[in-house]
């Protein structure tokens, strides 16, 4: 019986052990980015290491945070050219360790939430408009960002 006990005992906590190491590798570590889904290509950026971490396992960010990239990307944001579109569009990229952006994707929703594409030469001024954006505060790691753009009939509603 004394054994028995002693085995229970080991496999709970091997089974812990276990489940801990599976929960934090997937709640900090990405898998690698499809490099022909990237619309900023030919850059220079790269990460710094193969490990890419999800934004909110870091506190990389921007350092006047919602604010501070409203100021900035507002106003060019405003001056695209979004006819009658209404939804969301949503800006991912990747902040190295040197406080350097890249690596970005984009994928817009409609108000259903249904994939709508966007024009290159759009996707292109975005990208452009998002890398005014200088004031990062990453760490000694890579994390992934995203800034979402909400529209309503062509018009710029929200920046977050």
């Amino acid at each position: 019986m004394k054994y028995i006990n002693y085995f229970v005992y080991l496999t709970i906590i091997a089974v812990t052990i276990l489940a801990s190491i599976i929960y934090f590798s997937f709640k900090t570590k990405v898998g690698r980015i499809d490099k022909k889904e990237i619309i900023d290509k030919g850059t220079s950026f790269e990460p710094c290491s193969s490990t890419i971490y999800q934004y909110y396992g870091t506190k990389a960010g921007y350092r006047t945070e919602r604010y501070g990239i409203r100021k900035v990307i507002s106003e060019p944001i405003q001056q695209l050219n979004f006819p009658n579109f209404s939804g969301n569009i949503n800006v991912r990229f990747v902040i190295n360790c040197k406080n350097e952006i890249g690596y970005f994707r984009i994928k817009a929703v409609d108000q259903d939430y249904k994939k709508v594409e966007i024009s290159n030469d759009l996707q292109k001024k975005i990208v452009a408009i998002i890398q005014q954006l200088n004031d990062w505060n990453g760490k000694n790691e890579d994390s992934y960002y995203q800034i979402q753009i909400k529209l309503k009939n062509g018009k710029v509603e929200d920046i977050f």
